[in-house]
Order: C-alpha cells, then sequence, then structure tokens
C-alpha cells in the first residue's frame, strides 16, 4: 500500500507501536466510538445522556479552540 495519509484504530498497543513502523508517513486518529466507550465505561450512568450531549457539542467544533471548556 503506497500514499496511506492516515489509520484509524481504537489505540491497541500492538497497532499503535506497528503504524510508524509500517506507515512513517501516516497520522493516527483515535477512533471515536472506541474513545466514547471508553469514557462512557467511567462515567455514572446518571450522568451519561449529559455528558454525551457534551463530546456531541465537542466533536461538533470547527477547530480545536472552539471546542475548549475554558469556564471549567
Amino acid at each position: 500500500m503506497d500514499g496511506v495519509k492516515l489509520i484509524v484504530g481504537d489505540k491497541c498497543m500492538g497497532m499503535l507501536e506497528t503504524v510508524g513502523e509500517v506507515f512513517p508517513d501516516a497520522k493516527y486518529q483515535r477512533c471515536t466510538v472506541h474513545f466514547y466507550r471508553n469514557v462512557f465505561s467511567v462515567v455514572p450512568k446518571s450522568k451519561v445522556k449529559i455528558v454525551a450531549k457534551m463530546l456531541k457539542a465537542i466533536h461538533a467544533q470547527e477547530s480545536t479552540k472552539a471546542s475548549r471548556f475554558d469556564y471549567i
């Protein structure tokens, strides 16, 4: 495979270690679904809906700066 620019994965350690070796020019991005699952696994069930709304709002922003919660 040539020209691979992006690898999306679940942050598996084996994958993280190998991506740089096999595709040195590719960027790695954490899979959003796996990220959400990890977050929700530690959020109290009573807070899942509000955290989901916050994450959705963060991911909807057009820039990193716009996604920051400066008031927290």
